[in-house]
């Protein structure tokens, strides 16, 4: 008889990585719920306004910027009309 030892099957190492793995995120998930900070209402309602007004100003940003390229567009076809009837350096 062998004296070697079995090798668990791909398989079954996996679904032991697996059962491990969920065990550490439901241990952290406890932890979690275990240190979560109480939130005012209020508290809420002012983060959730401040991201919305961070949203709006990322749009307007967006906007603003958009158009500037295209301005910058228009200005560099005026420059290559202006060097090619050379009145423009």
């Amino acid at each position: 008889m062998s004296t070697a030892k079995r090798r668990r099957p791909a398989s079954t190492e996996k679904r032991r990585a697996l059962h491990d793995r969920l065990t550490q995120i439901r241990a952290e998930i406890a932890k979690l719920k275990r240190d979560r900070a109480t939130v005012r209402r209020e508290e809420f309602a002012e983060v959730s306004k401040s991201l919305q007004q961070l949203h709006k100003n990322t749009d307007d940003l967006a906007t603003q910027l958009t158009r500037i390229s295209q301005i910058q567009q228009e200005i560099d076809a005026i420059k290559r009309a202006l060097k090619k009837a050379n009145l423009l350096d």
